[in-house]
């Protein structure tokens, strides 16, 4: 009987000991820094957004201010699974069933120096549920969005 315990109590110490620590998380972020002349920076924005096929609203380019249009990140039933991906579901809403869900973009491009740039990139998501309140609800971001923008300026410079 001894000899089932301590088999068992190795076997255990063996399992747990050779579990992997798990991955740190890549930090997700809505501000950058680039070392770039500020209109480097902005012709980087606007290429970005053009390849993104993300329609620009607005430039004001004095202001340092790009706005998109709204554009459509899933859309029918997948779009209730698919929200989780970029935004946190509304809490709001229990029983919503989420068929449609998008956002625009506001990004803010500001010299720092003659050669350095802050970038922030701020999503506006929203889902409409086609179930309980049959309107749109605004969704808090998981900054996956701004994120990939920011990474996709940087690899513009």
């Amino acid at each position: 009987m001894k000899n089932v315990f301590l088999i068992a109590a190795l076997l255990f110490l063996v399992i747990t000991g050779c579990a992997s620590a798990p991955k740190p998380v890549k930090p997700v972020d809505d501000t950058a820094f680039y070392l770039a002349r500020f209109d480097k920076v902005w012709d980087a924005a606007v290429v970005t957004l053009n390849e993104e096929s993300i329609p620009v609203d607005s430039l004001n380019k004095d202001r340092g201010v790009i706005a998109t249009k709204f554009v459509n990140y899933s859309v029918g039933p997948q779009a209730h699974h698919d929200i989780e991906t970029i935004a946190q579901k509304p809490s709001a809403a229990r029983l919503a069933i989420w068929s449609q869900v998008g956002y625009t973009l506001s990004i803010l491009i500001t010299p720092i120096n003659d050669m350095s740039t802050k970038v922030k990139v701020t999503a506006h998501i929203e889902a409409y549920d086609r179930n309980v309140s049959q309107e749109w609800h605004e969704c808090i971001s998981n900054k996956v969005i701004e994120n990939r923008i920011i990474e996709k300026i940087r690899v513009q410079l």
